[in-house]
């Protein structure tokens, strides 16, 4: 299916903070692409799956800026990666018309690039849980794949379905003896409403047992532990999951904190690999860029908006109707 790359109506409408979590998947990816994929010899196989796929590129709501999500961006990097193999998007809503337009955004956008035909792209449209193990009878653990979980929010993502992904193990032998791999995996830890949710007792704290996997009773436990250690809720739900994490992988993930345009923290981004290099690259030389980029470019965009959205508030409360969107 064709399609014009200004085509507004197949993309996600979000808030401008959703810029970061893609300029940090894309640093990853990266690594992949311009580092893993430039050996001469010996370069696995990647397999991407990104398991809320929605249509693949955004529109930022405030700004007006477009720019690839997560579905484009992964299958650019398997059309840049010399031994990309399996592109695996699932791309669910409840909505079967608002599904079948999400299908119809994804497919227009991976037409644009031109994907060669050694990356074999499915397209699927199931619930997280029928979706995870649908795509998990086509892996081969032996063989590098990146899982990308960014669900709408913290209940779409049971801490189950997390560890069914971590715990797929492949063995494989070199000269050095037995190797074993996981999966690596970019998920979106939704901290905020679960910081909400911690404190109500009315049925809504039961998305923290979901995302977290654990009885109400043990992690209200857990996390009074953690707050008389002195860490504040939201950093106490990020401990405890970054801990189940480690627990499977041997090491802590790598997180980002994601702030909105006020300021406030809305999510944890969780980057969860057991490869040396990777891990080493992404913190020694990608994350500095990163923080470069978020300083320069983000952060000073995001005080425009801010500037603008405080306008708008004064103009409404003095019952102006002038338009400010030059402002």
């Amino acid at each position: 299916m064709g399609g014009s790359l200004d085509s507004k109506e197949f993309m996600d409408e979000v808030k401008y903070h959703s810029r970061q979590k893609h300029v940090f998947l894309k640093a990853y990816l990266d690594i992949w692409s311009e580092q893993v994929g430039r050996k001469k010899k010996n370069i696995p196989t990647l397999d991407i799956y990104d398991m809320f796929a929605s249509y693949g590129r955004c529109k930022c709501s405030e700004s007006g800026e477009e720019w690839d999500g997560s579905a484009i961006l992964a299958a650019r990097c398997l059309c840049k990666y010399s031994n990309g193999r399996r592109l695996w998007l699932n791309s669910f809503n409840e909505d079967s018309d608002e599904m079948a337009k999400q299908h119809r955004g994804l497919n227009m956008w991976l037409d644009a690039l031109e994907i060669p035909p050694r990356v074999k792209i499915n397209l699927d449209g199931k619930p997280i849980g029928d979706a995870i193990d649908n795509a998990l009878k086509y892996v081969d653990p032996k063989y590098p794949s990146l899982w990308i979980l960014d669900p709408w929010s913290p209940s779409q993502l049971p801490w189950e379905v997390v560890e069914k992904v971590a715990r797929t193990e492949g063995v494989f032998y070199t000269k050095k003896g037995k190797v074993t791999r996981r999966p690596e995996m970019f998920i979106n830890l939704m901290t905020s409403v679960l910081q909400r949710c911690s404190g109500m007792t009315d049925g809504q704290e039961k998305a923290l047992d979901i995302a977290l996997g654990m009885p109400t009773e043990e992690w209200r436990s857990r996390l009074d532990e953690l707050r008389e250690d002195g860490l504040n809720t939201r950093e106490a739900i990020v401990e405890i999951y970054g801990s189940k994490l480690a627990n499977i992988y041997g090491k802590p993930p790598i997180a980002l904190t994601v702030p909105g345009t006020e300021g406030n923290l809305v999510y944890t981004i969780f980057l969860v690999t057991e490869n040396e290099a990777g891990y080493y690259v992404m913190r020694i030389k990608k994350l500095p860029k990163y923080f470069e980029w978020h300083q320069h470019e983000w952060a000073t965009k995001a005080k425009r908006l801010k500037h603008k959205r405080k306008g708008k508030r004064r103009a409404k409360k003095a019952g102006l109707t002038t338009s400010l969107d030059d402002y």
